[in-house]
């Protein structure tokens, strides 16, 4: 069941990303350009700016450590952050280094490369060198069974779905000339999006399933909402 589980996740985390811009690099030029940018601005945004900040820096002043102890702050600080930085570094991305590139499968690509890099970096590899232990019978040390490492890749599945939508959202804007409109959209949700992470539990005592629900819903509906858009306006 683990060993099982573990492959799934890693199609998931690993495959999917992959096999996504195989397939759309048949069909548009310049979208490997544009999976490219999707993992500069993950790379950038998170681990080069917000983390080394929320690790390294702000542990030194009070109210930080003060405001863990309240679930809805703390919850909306690290959504909107991770909003605000992801949002912000897409956009950056799209409007000044995708010139030109900006139909539907060009944003596909850059939310399945912004998405993919997360998922292989926080899920995949960890998966990877899993299966190597079960593979060697050091599968008793791993520290988690089938089914939450089966969770893992689904959640990881609805992740890129919301970085695929929110994507598509701040294309959209810079196409249709209306970046701040969508931008400050696709911040918001992020933003809605993370903070429940922290607040369900904390709040309403909502267990894991319930999270990944809420992922399941939302990263669907914006992904919907992003595809919606550009195939109404022919993007």
């Amino acid at each position: 069941m683990l060993l099982a589980s573990l492959i799934i996740g890693i199609v998931i985390c690993c495959g999917l990303p992959v096999a996504g811009l195989a397939f759309l690099m048949r069909r548009r030029k310049g979208t490997g350009k544009a999976f490219a940018w999707g993992v500069a601005a993950f790379v950038v945004s998170q681990l080069f700016i917000r983390i080394p900040i929320l690790q390294l820096v702000l542990p030194n002043f009070g109210w930080f450590a003060v405001m863990q102890l309240y679930p809805w702050r703390y919850g909306l600080f690290l959504g909107l952050t991770a909003g605000l930085a992801e949002e912000t570094a897409r956009w950056i991305a799209i409007r000044y280094f995708l010139k030109g590139k900006n139909t539907l499968e060009h944003g596909l690509a850059f939310g399945l490369g912004h998405g993919g890099i997360e998922a292989i970096l926080l899920v995949g590899l960890n998966m990877v060198a899993a299966v190597v232990m079960v593979l060697t019978g050091q599968g008793a040390q791993f520290p988690a069974d089938g089914g939450s490492v089966l969770l893992a890749g689904v959640e990881r599945l609805f992740a890129m779905a919301f970085h695929v939508g929110a994507s598509l959202l701040i294309l959209y804007g810079v196409r249709t000339g209306s970046s701040v409109w969508y931008w400050t959209l696709a911040v918001a949700l992020h933003g809605v999006l993370d903070a429940a992470v922290v607040i369900l539990p904390a709040v309403f005592g909502v267990g894991v399933l319930g999270i990944e629900l809420w992922a399941a819903v939302f990263g669907s509906l914006t992904l919907a909402l992003g595809v919606w858009l550009c195939q109404k306006r022919k993007v």
